[in-house]
């Protein structure tokens, strides 16, 4: 007996081509978006099999998202350097920890003192906050992703 419902990937198949006619309205550089958004999404089909309570192209832009967060997360990063071990957490999948590291150092820098203004009435430069180090391992932190 065959196969009464597609597959995942022929169901994918079958919505990105439906998006043939958009994308060809799109700008070039649009388009290549839209193509890496597609593949992001070709990345998750295995975890989309299981996902059938949901519609399809609802699961396919969940994936989408997902790598995008991952990418921002990434940026994130570039941004703060100093936050390697939390990186390296990040890629093993915690990114609660390294969220959590990054809003504690923010929290800091926030509620840091002004600086006091000298007889000129000018102000003294702030001072850095201090480096938050994230959890030494992912049983210190409360990974509310499962």
């Amino acid at each position: 007996m065959g196969r009464t419902l597609p597959s995942v990937t022929q169901v994918f198949l079958h919505e990105q081509e439906s998006f043939l006619r958009f994308r060809r309205a799109l700008r070039r550089s649009d388009q290549k978006a839209l193509d890496d958004l597609f593949a992001a999404a070709h990345k998750h089909l295995a975890a989309a099999a299981y996902a059938s309570h949901a519609l399809p192209f609802e699961i396919f832009l969940l994936s989408m998202l997902l790598e995008e967060h991952k990418q921002v997360l990434r940026m994130r990063y570039l941004l703060s350097p100093s936050d390697a071990a939390a990186l390296e957490q990040l890629e093993h999948g915690d990114s609660t920890a390294y969220l959590d590291s990054i809003t504690v150092a923010m929290d800091a820098a926030l509620s840091a003192p002004l600086p006091e203004a000298d007889e000129a009435g000018s102000r003294a430069t702030p001072q850095e906050p201090a480096e938050v180090e994230p959890p030494a391992s992912a049983a210190d932190s409360i990974n509310f992703h499962g």
